[in-house]
């Protein structure tokens, strides 16, 4: 179920801190792994790690395949 947004005057955003493309989009980079987790199918198993990312608020991670996380920043294993 969707909940109106309520914004939070106490969250501020620096402007000068976030680097933009040369095609004026922005690629946040992980900070660290948090947590790895098999996800089962019917028939086969995903690994995926919880990935912590630059500039995110404290405890929003998101969850990404392993093997793509592995590919882009293999420094973080």
């Amino acid at each position: 179920q969707l909940r109106k947004f309520v914004p939070d005057s106490s969250v501020t955003v620096d402007l000068e801190a976030i680097e933009l493309e040369s095609n004026m989009t922005f690629q946040p980079q992980p900070a660290r792994i948090v947590d790895r987790d098999v996800r089962n199918l019917r028939n086969r198993s995903i690994t995926v790690v919880k990935v912590v990312w630059e500039g995110s608020p404290d405890g929003e991670a998101t969850w990404e395949l392993e093997s793509k996380m592995l590919e882009h920043y293999p420094h973080l294993f």
